[in-house]
């Protein structure tokens, strides 16, 4: 059978104790070890005190109110204030401080566990951990199989239960619709390249190569090779494909003037990122107006330009449909420099591929620890993930590092769980319940099920992400 791949050590999480009563200091220690069970690091309340404790590396910082300004002005450490949320100076010491909550002391002992537990996961990555990560590759052989919400609630999972953070990178084009995320920075931000997709900046492909979206002819006499958009009634709710914002499109199809849409970074007069715009990871341009794709991407500036749905997860997705098309993949060159970067900021990187093969999908493979193919319950769908697997280890990867989850599971699906487990052998990972209604209710809401512990197809994908790599907290 094969076992959980490079398992966390299960370390307890440190806090930074601080106050200015050495009483209060002990009394906070010793609810911290008994009631949250972490370790603690008492640190004298002064300013070298609090800097040598927060060097350190703490997940959350637990500190007086009244010694909140000795902290250093660089800390990224989580912080629960302690003092009085009745006393306005505490609650403005606790706010100049950007402290997560302001906990009352004793009064709110009984809190405090949870409250650790909560703030602690709302840490935003260092880029300079250091730690390796581990990236890992859902695949789906086929379409519908549901590959894109396997990817999200293992994600999910990880940045809620550990280990954490997380970062999702969407190359099948479906998360930004599963997740709801509307106008949030995606690849096409991330990588400005003009008025052409870096695809097509760097593939060699041509304008010839495309197809139009419609016939050319005396009825189209303005269509150019890219699409037309259509237009889109009721906002565009329920059409497939968010525009982000607020999704509006005037009754000519026009895009809503309102809506904030930029194509690409501003330059100031002597061709440089203008650095009071937005924020982009690369600093030098190519001939085209888009990154260099000889650049090494920066972690830290990765991390401030993703969005994060979720304490814990950061998500680049690719844009939705725009001009009546989705974005197509990112450059190759794109897609391994983010894989690059990633593993300084992120303890694990979830990549949804998209289906079938390509430059796209050859890069994020070859740069994967870990394969999940995902196949419906069909014989169509386990003979694709036995050919998933088998490619796999052809291009000499472990072959215990690759797994196959097999999804719609039912009573009079075509294939038996049996016939599957026969088929598959040890590399079956998981067999995943049909819930097509509670899914589908799920993906309208752009929401995620982990709450939904009734659900056999929660109890399948939660016991997936602990058997790829374990918890290193229980889930309640």
């Amino acid at each position: 059978m094969p076992v959980a791949l490079e398992p966390v050590p299960s370390i307890s999480p440190l806090v930074v104790v601080a106050h200015h009563d050495p009483a209060t200091a002990d009394s906070l220690r010793h609810a911290v070890e008994s009631a949250a069970g972490w370790r603690v690091l008492v640190a004298d309340p002064s300013i070298a005190g609090l800097s040598a404790a927060i060097a350190v590396g703490p997940s959350v910082a637990l500190v007086g109110c009244a010694v909140l300004a000795n902290l250093p002005a660089d800390c990224r450490t989580p912080l629960v204030a302690v003092g009085d949320d009745d006393r306005p100076a505490d609650v403005r010491a606790a706010m100049a401080a950007g402290a997560r909550s302001l906990l009352a002391w004793p009064d709110g002992a009984a809190d405090l566990p949870s409250e650790l537990a909560r703030v602690a996961a709302t840490a935003t990555p260092d880029p300079t951990g250091g730690h390796s990560a581990l990236a890992i590759a859902t695949y789906g052989v086929q379409g519908g199989a549901g590959t894109t919400t396997i990817a999200a609630h293992l994600a999910a999972a990880w940045s809620r239960w550990g280990p954490s953070p997380v970062l999702l990178l969407d190359l099948s084009g479906g998360l930004g619709f599963r997740l709801d995320l509307g106008a949030v920075p995606s690849w096409s931000t991330l990588f400005p390249s003009g008025d052409l997709p870096t695809t097509f900046m760097w593939s060699g492909m041509r304008l010839d190569d495309l197809e139009p979206a419609v016939p050319l002819g005396a009825e189209n006499p303005e269509c150019s090779v890219w699409p037309v958009a259509p237009v889109f009634p009721d906002d565009g709710v329920g059409d497939g494909g968010r525009l982000g914002g607020n999704g509006h499109r005037g009754q000519a199809g026009d895009l809503d003037p309102d809506e904030d849409l930029e194509s690409g970074p501003d330059l100031d007069p002597g061709g440089h990122l203008d650095p009071d715009g937005r924020s982009y990871s690369y600093d030098r341009l190519n001939p085209g107006g888009g990154p260099s794709p000889d650049d090494p991407l920066d972690p830290a500036r990765l991390v401030q330009s993703l969005s994060e749905p979720w304490a814990g997860l950061s998500v680049l997705p690719l844009s939705g449909l725009v001009d009546g098309v989705a974005d197509p993949p990112p450059d190759p060159s794109h897609v391994r420099n983010v894989l690059e970067a990633a593993p300084a900021a992120y303890r694990v990187i979830v990549v949804d591929l998209p289906v079938g093969g390509g430059p796209v999908v050859e890069t994020a493979l070859s740069r994967a620890d870990v394969l999940i193919a995902v196949g419906r319950c069909e014989t169509a769908g386990v003979r694709g993930l036995q050919a998933a697997i088998g490619a796999w280890t052809a291009a000499g990867h472990d072959p215990d590092a690759a797994g196959a989850v097999v999804t719609g599971v039912r009573p009079r699906a075509p294939l038996a769980p049996r016939e599957v487990r026969a088929a598959l052998g040890d590399h079956l990972w998981a067999l995943v319940p049909a819930a097509a209604a509670e899914l589908a209710a799920a993906a309208e809401d752009g929401v995620l099920l982990l709450d939904r512990h009734d659900l056999p197809v929660v109890q399948a994908m939660v016991t997936l992400a602990n058997r790829v790599v374990p918890f290193t907290a229980v889930p309640a």
